[in-house]
């Protein structure tokens, strides 16, 4: 099975898409550093972290599983599945709306009494409810290559996002909750655009609802956890930052890292493409596509990685001087260990997106486990002596060990493959 036409258009429309949403978030980032408070960013850059907590654990739960079982299925049966799914994301992702809230409201009364409680708690609960509803459109676009109604759904949430944040920094009601509104409300405008769920046909036969839950359970219930490990891994630093020097050092160590967010989506953009074509070579063990297919990703994400972080390193100057302002002086060595940071997540995402393709969602929890208990053991070290950088170098040195174990695993799960037939 040739990687074709087809493979690489889909990306290049999902690059262009995450580059919307990727240009939407430095804006939020922007708005939030020149018009609002450092403790408004240092919030909302924690919250932001645990929305993606939200998502994730539904993504791995219900997105993930439907991803890679729909390929699989029969159109009708695939469209069943997608409906009957979308129903339980709807009803988990307002539980943990309500939940992520009040959890929101009470750190926020407790640990940051410059910021009112109330509004942020509210703003949140509609933000994890509105970005998880939204986040399961996506994912079924994305299954049925389905790319004019995503770019539709993403521009009109990148515009709707971006006129409310002029709003509020016209009216100076730039804040943490007021910017949690402004996206909540554009993410629901979001969903009127778009092909929705295909009909189920009348004479579809309709298997009992515990059959559907224990295949996507069968394939989510080692990626719930392995995606909690990561997330820890990944976002531990803000938190740590915050308990260590307060929620203005986590607004620091965001706005370095805010610069580099087009990277990170652009691995993101690919990896949603490739993800379903990968479970394809990998179901016919069409293994020289894959290597064809791995390279070219590497080498072509991380020359665009590279490019970006030339152009960034040049513009930084101008960006401390007119952009990122006095508030955040002397991070330009926190956004240069980034750069590092990205460069090595590069590779290390890729090979997580075949293990995930290969459905190795317990050994991706048991590995991760490994990792994060490294990385730990790592920023014990750093943080104490390099503070904010060394929470970074923890972070690169996680990574680093990270690709390495995920190639063993790769090579492992490609042996236990070999020996099964090939699929047509």
């Amino acid at each position: 099975m040739a990687v074709g036409k087809p493979f690489w258009t889909h990306s290049l429309l999902s690059v262009v898409d995450q580059v919307l949403l990727s240009g939407l978030n430095f804006a939020v980032g922007m708005c939030l550093i020149r018009f609002g408070t450092k403790s408004d960013y240092g919030l909302y850059s924690q919250l932001f972290a645990a929305s993606l907590f939200a998502v994730g654990l539904l993504e791995a739960l219900i997105g993930s599983p439907l991803t890679n079982l729909a390929p699989h299925l029969p159109a009708a049966q695939q469209a069943l599945a997608i409906r009957r799914l979308q129903r339980w994301q709807g009803l988990a992702g307002a539980i943990l709306g309500v939940g992520f809230g009040v959890g929101a409201a009470w750190v926020v009364w407790e640990g940051v009494p410059e910021v009112e409680a109330l509004p942020v708690g509210l703003g949140f609960a509609v933000f994890v409810l509105s970005t998880t509803w939204r986040e399961y459109r996506r994912t079924v676009w994305f299954i049925q290559a389905d790319l004019r109604s995503l770019l539709r759904s993403d521009g009109l949430y990148v515009l709707a996002a971006l006129l409310g944040g002029v709003g509020l920094a016209w009216s100076h009601q730039v804040g943490a909750a007021s910017i949690l509104v402004a996206l909540s409300l554009a993410q629901v405008l979001a969903l009127t655009v778009g092909e929705k769920p295909a009909a189920v046909p009348a004479d579809t036969p309709v298997p009992e609802r515990r059959e559907t839950f224990s295949a996507i359970w069968d394939k989510g219930r080692w990626a719930m956890p392995g995606m909690m490990v990561g997330w820890l891994g990944n976002y531990s630093f803000l938190y740590l930052a915050s308990a260590m020097s307060g929620v203005e050092a986590a607004a620091e160590v965001s706005a370095s890292r805010l610069l580099l967010v087009p990277v990170g989506l652009m691995v993101v953009a690919w990896s949603r493409v490739a993800r379903p074509m990968a479970g394809k070579l990998i179901h016919a063990r069409d293994w020289r596509s894959l290597n064809r297919l791995s390279l070219a990703s590497l080498g072509g994400i991380e020359a665009l990685s590279v490019l970006y972080m030339v152009v960034l390193a040049l513009a930084l100057p101008w960006l401390q001087a007119h952009v990122l302002g006095a508030k955040y002086q002397g991070i330009e060595t926190l956004v240069l260990a980034w750069g590092g940071y990205f460069l090595v997540s590069v590779a290390r995402t890729i090979a997580t997106t075949w293990l995930v393709s290969i459905g190795a969602f317990r050994q991706l929890f048991i590995e991760g486990c490994v990792v994060v208990v490294f990385m730990l053991g790592v920023a014990s070290l750093t943080i104490p002596r390099w503070g904010a950088l060394g929470a970074v170098m923890a972070l690169i040195a996680m990574e680093s060990f990270d690709f390495v174990l995920l190639l063993f695993l790769i090579a492992y799960q490609r042996r236990l493959l070999a020996r099964e037939p090939a699929h047509a």
